[in-house]
């Protein structure tokens, strides 16, 4: 194909994307009244005017179904992360794929805005074995170019149902690698406390119904010794049961803690009535990694217990997806409700740190430090008494 059609065919698709997006959005919150309805059809008609623009004109013959595969993966990569738009030929695998989640990999990776990329590395995974770190772009899956691959089929690819070897070419910090995965089931550690610069900390590697029982014991400990200072670490913490996430937020904290918001509408709340285990100072370690329930938990403990988060901005999505069958035989899985902390405020958007580390607060000799340990570094400093940042408190 040569240049001049592939501008053609880019600008065709530029066109399509917003369009079929506009399309979704108005039949998602289509109003009863006649300007809402108008508004549907407008778009419907200027979608179908630019459908045939490209049908007719194009250089080659182009295939219909591609054409609006291509423009619904699009529209629904515009919508956020976790949207996604399946084909009919997809949905007994992507099925399977969604069944084994990160269980064989320990990779949490979504596809945003057309590019791949690590969210977040279960530990004591094989994708943690393997050397793969939150942030890397993945170029390649399998020999493929992700460029052009919908974001169904890279969780599938990720998802290792029956592959024994894995080859994933990555860019990390303008540098390309390959690395190999051996897609295996583990077990995620769980939760424990381990002693950081004289400070507890707190580790939780997955959400799930026992996380909460299992943190418990660990929170009487604590407060059995007299500690009154704990870190939580939701670095790199991505997916798991919001629902369990609550659970552990009332170990901190009594009374409304959050609730599940659908089309705006409250359909779930959650609160606690029992006082709490924990009632010390406490910092969350957060970083562009801390997903979903991660979120859920760090917003509830910043909001009823006083916490401070230490990082960076969080990923911003705790959600939940719909399945919507379609003609054909193709599903769309579209986020129809957000988890709300005890502000009320849907997480749809990444949670801004109390304490922001970046390059700035970094010193001349911490110039070897990743951004890991950096957080890690800042959250000692806080609970020791340093609210600043070392840049700060020099200047």
């Amino acid at each position: 194909m040569n240049r001049s059609r592939a501008l053609f065919l880019a600008l065709s698709l530029a066109l399509l994307v917003p369009l079929v997006t506009g399309v979704l959005w108005s039949a998602a919150d289509r109003r009863s009244d006649d300007e809402g309805a108008d508004s549907f059809f407008k778009h419907l008609a200027i979608f179908s005017e630019v459908l045939g623009l490209v049908r007719n004109n194009y250089v080659d013959p182009t295939d219909l179904d591609r054409l609006l595969a291509g423009a619904m993966d699009g529209s629904t990569d515009a919508l956020d992360a976790f949207s996604i738009y399946l084909p009919a030929e997809g949905v007994e695998r992507y099925t399977r794929a969604i069944a084994l989640g990160s269980s064989r990999s320990g990779l949490i990776a979504v596809r945003d805005r057309g590019i791949a990329f690590v969210v977040a590395v279960e530990a004591g995974s094989p994708g943690a074995a393997a050397g793969f770190e939150s942030g890397d772009i993945l170029a390649k899956i399998g020999g493929r170019s992700t460029r052009d691959m919908p974001a169904w089929e890279m969780e599938t690819l990720l998802a290792g149902d029956g592959v024994e070897k894995l080859e994933l070419e990555v860019i990390r910090r303008g540098d390309a690698k390959t690395i190999t995965l051996l897609p295996a089931a583990f077990v995620p550690p769980t939760p424990g406390i381990e002693e950081v610069s004289g400070l507890p900390m707190l580790r939780i590697a997955r959400f799930d119904t026992g996380t909460a029982a299992a943190v418990r014991p660990l929170l009487a400990g604590l407060a059995g010794k007299g500690a009154t200072k704990l870190m939580v670490d939701l670095r790199e913490l991505a997916g798991g049961s919001s629902a369990a996430a609550f659970d552990v937020a009332a170990l901190f904290a009594q009374g409304a803690l959050g609730k599940l918001e659908e089309h705006g509408k409250e359909s779930k709340t959650f609160e606690s009535a029992a006082p709490p285990v924990w009632t010390g100072q406490i910092a969350v370690l957060v970083d562009g990694g801390t997903l979903g329930a991660a979120e859920v938990l760090a917003v509830a403990l910043r909001e009823r217990a006083g916490a401070k988060l230490i990082g960076v901005k969080t990923f911003g999505w705790a959600g939940e997806r719909t399945l919507v069958e379609l003609a054909g035989g193709g599903r769309l899985h579209l986020t129809t409700s957000f988890y709300a902390g005890p502000d009320g405020k849907p997480l749809s958007a990444g949670l801004a740190p109390d304490l922001l580390v970046d390059e700035l607060s970094r010193t001349f000799g911490e110039r070897d430090k990743t951004l890991r340990e950096l957080i890690l570094d800042r959250g000692v400093r806080y609970l020791s008494g340093e609210s600043e940042s070392p840049a700060a408190q020099a200047a």
